[in-house]
Formats: structure tokens, sequence, C-alpha cells
């Protein structure tokens, strides 16, 4: 028998100093310290949001205490006795019911006042914080598309912003209804396909802010995670620019040489890892765009999926959608088996580097640490940000500028300018293969093909579409790559 039994003699009560337990413990977790919480605001939108979940809650509250004294008080002031008579029966009563009609009404009316209010004033940005810096957020299974179009700069899963500077973000969804949630800068709001969604959020402390998914989405809906990074406006500058930055080259025969050669025989037919370039952003549009395509068509055979965008991938802080911090032994983890850390993930359900018996890659020890190698060297290097290659001032097709472009656009990733196989053919002599690949096609028009549209011809022995478009190469730019391959003899 418990004590409080003893003393009481009351069944039931032995429960009670376990409900107070649990009362204290529901309490201790509402703290605004938390990660997600929306009571630690950050913005005017979260605060004001805040403010007014607040007063209604207020309101509730004495709504609450009112209806329920009644209720209460009715229950033990009329409550049943033994000599109780029928009572009178009564059928309305015009004076009480307009009452309880009016009532809700002026609570509502007192409700909606600063509800309306919140709505118009998240409509449009302030005009008095500086040029908005406008963004697109794309959600896919399960992971954050950043597009920044005024600054050219494509990332994943974090989003670096400005303070004191309205964000507008264009909110749009590449496969199902996501929502985009920052809890200590704004409310959430649904990413739907082929309905764009905006809105704007403002940062008014620099920090590190947590953002998730809000709309179940499928299997890994709960890793499906962001992180935003706002500083001042100096330092995000600089963010800007070390984007921008291409990373120094791996030396010759390092590990990160051959991890880069590993990668884009394996990985960059879903992964992009040259967005700082120029052109590197339209490029990314159209391959993304690809990528999908590709996926809709074929469906679970696609070898070709949407991947997050992995430029500079070794300044971030977390992998898999912010799942787990960014470490050598984590991403190795991820790439030798993904579900390891996420399930769900299309990686390794349509790439083929993963088509074997236990789903895990179908890379060696070597090659593995090899590709972490690499992609741990991808950050800014000591170059500077990289420039646009200017046009040739003849007119005429360039070679040197050609040489240029097929550097600049990353070409000797998969070609060599000799007869070694990297992830496509050898260069050498190709102008002189070109002019007996196709009938009727002379070597300039077959290579410009090739270039334009990858996909139209697969040399024997490769697949095609391991090779993404370029659609930010001009003609004039192809003709440039054309007299430089002719040099290749």
């Amino acid at each position: 028998m418990s004590l409080i039994r003893s003393v009481t003699g009351r069944p039931g009560t032995a429960l009670i100093p376990l409900i107070l337990v649990a009362f204290v413990a529901i309490l201790a977790a509402c703290t605004p310290s938390h990660d997600q919480s929306t009571f630690d605001t950050a913005g005017p939108i979260a605060k004001q949001q805040a403010d007014l979940f607040i007063f209604i809650f207020w309101v509730a509250v004495a709504i609450f205490i009112l209806v329920e004294g009644a209720l209460i008080y009715s229950v033990f002031r009329y409550r049943s006795r033994p000599d109780d008579k029928i009572p009178r029966q009564v059928h309305g009563n015009t004076r009480l019911e307009i009452t309880w009609t009016i009532v809700p009404a002026f609570v509502l009316l007192a409700i909606a006042v600063p509800t309306v209010k919140a709505i118009y004033d998240h409509a449009t940005p302030p005009t008095d914080r500086g040029e908005p810096l406008e963004i697109v957020a794309i959600g896919h299974q399960w992971w954050f598309e950043f597009r920044y179009p005024s600054l050219e700069i494509v990332t994943a899963n974090e989003l670096h912003i400005p303070t004191d500077r309205p964000i507008v973000v264009t909110l749009q969804s590449q496969d199902v209804i996501h929502s985009f949630w920052i809890p200590k800068l704004a409310g959430k709001l649904d990413m739907v396909p082929l309905n764009d969604n905006v809105f704007w959020f403002l940062a008014e402390r620099p920090g590190m802010f947590y953002g998730q998914c809000a709309e179940f989405c499928g299997v890994a809906h709960a890793h499906m995670r962001f992180r935003v990074f706002a500083s001042p406006e100096e330092e995000f500058g600089q963010w800007v620019t070390a984007m921008r930055t291409p990373p120094d080259a791996p030396e010759p025969d390092s590990p990160a040489a051959l991890g880069r050669t590993t990668f884009l025989a394996n990985c960059s037919m879903c992964h992009s890892v040259d967005s700082y370039r120029s052109g590197g952003y339209g490029d990314e549009i159209a391959a993304q765009d690809l990528r999908w395509d590709t996926l809709v068509e074929q469906r679970e055979e696609s070898p070709i999926v949407s991947g997050p965008n992995l430029t500079h991938l070794a300044t971030r802080n977390a992998l898999a959608a912010g799942v787990v911090p960014l470490t050598e032994e984590n991403l190795l983890k991820w790439i030798q088996n993904p579900a390891s850390i996420k399930h769900g993930t299309r990686m390794q359900a349509n790439a083929a580097v993963y088509k074997t018996s236990n789903n895990h890659v179908d890379l060696t020890d070597e090659e593995l640490g090899n590709v972490v190698a690499y992609l741990l060297s991808l950050e800014p290097g000591e170059g500077g940000p990289a420039e646009a290659i200017p046009p040739s001032e003849s007119g005429e097709p360039d070679a040197a500028r050609g040489e240029a472009l097929f550097a600049a656009n990353g070409c000797s990733g998969c070609h060599s300018l000799g007869d070694d196989m990297l992830v496509g053919p050898g260069l050498k002599g190709v102008a002189v293969r070109a002019a007996t690949r196709v009938t009727g096609l002379s070597a300039d028009e077959y290579l410009y093909q090739s270039i334009r549209e990858p996909a139209a011809f697969a040399a024997e022995g490769y697949t095609a579409g391991v090779m993404l478009k370029f659609p930010s190469l001009t003609d004039g730019d192809i003709a440039d790559l054309i007299e430089y391959l002719k040099t290749l003899e």
C-alpha cells in the first residue's frame, strides 16, 4: 500500500507523484535555448509570430479559466442530491444565446486584428533595411538546394546570408511537397511542385540557425535538415568571393588527384564540383534539370539523380543534409554505405557504383580513401576568383583561347591529352577520328555536336549521359575549343 493511499485511504492517489514528475519533465523540455526553439527569436518575422502566439495563448488561458471555472462551479454547486426534484425545463434563453454569440465574436476580433496585421507585415520586405537578397530554395528528397541568381552561386544544405538585410526566398520543390522552416527566423511555408511560394525573412544577429523540412515527405523526412549562417555584410562578401574561387589543383599522383579521377568516373553525373567557374551557375541549373528529367523518364532504373552540389564541400559543417558533422570518418562511412547514416537516399538506390550485392559502394578501400581525400580538398584556393575568358580579338577561331576554355571548364578531369583513358577517351588525334565517325559530318560538325549535345554520340565503350551539357558555352567558345582540339595530333 502506498504512503499516500495509507494517509488518504483513497485508491488511485498513488499516481499523483508520477503525474507531477511527468508534468515537471514536460516543462523542462520547454526551453528557449533549444536549437529549434521558436521563443529565442533572431529576426522580426519570428518575433512577431512568437508575440502573436503568446498573445493568443494568454487569451486562450483566460477563456479556459472562465469556462472551466464556470463548469467546475456548476458541477459542485448543482450536483445531484438525494432529495432533488426534477428542475424546471428550459427550452431557450435569448439573452444568454446573444451573449455567447457576441462575446466569442469579440474574442475572435481581438485575435484577428493582430493576425491580419502580421499577414500584411509579412507580405513584402521592408524598404529601409537595404536591397533584398534573392535566393531560390529547392526541396529534393531529402536535401535542400540553394541558388543565388544575382550572385550566380549554387550550394546545398547550408544557406549563407548577410545580417540586417531582407532575404527574399522563392520556394520550389522538384518532387513532392516539402516545407521550409527556420524556427528562430521565420515560420514555415510549403514547397509545392509546379507552384512557387515566396516569402522573406531577416536575421538581426549573426550566428548559425537550424532549419528543417516541416512537411512529411518520405522515409528520410526527419533527416532533411539545413543550416543558416548569418554574418555581417563584409563576412558575407568574403564568403561570396570564396565561392567563386577555384580550389588548388591536387599534386599529380596524390590521393586527391587519383580520387578526382575516380569521382569524375562514378559521381560527376549527379554531383557538380565546379560551380565556381564563369558560366558554372547556368550549367549547374541545366545539369539539374537534365538529371531530374532522366529520373522522371526512367524512374527506378535511372542511373542519374539530382544530387547536392559539392562545390567547396570541405568548407561545410555537416554531411547528409545536416545529419552528422563533416569529418573524414563520417564522409568515408557516408560514401561506403549511405544507409548507415541516412536511410532512403537516391544515391544508393540509383547510382551504378552501388549496384552490389550489399548495396555498398563498388570501390576498393584505396579508391574510397582517394575519393574522400579529393572531396576534402575542395575548398577555395590561393588563386583568387575565377574570371570569364575574354573573347578573341580577331573574331576567328582561337586555339589559345580554346585551350583556356578547356582548362576552365574542367575538361582535363575526364579527358587526357594523349591516348590514356580517364573517364572519357583520350583526345590525341581526336580531329582525325572525328572526320570518320558519322557519314556526312565533317570533323568540325561532329565535334561541335559532341560538345553541344554530349549524348548525341558516344564513342564505343563509353556510356552516353556521363558527360553533361555546357549551355554556358557559346558557338564562338565551341569554335575555339574545336580549334584547340585540332592541335592535339
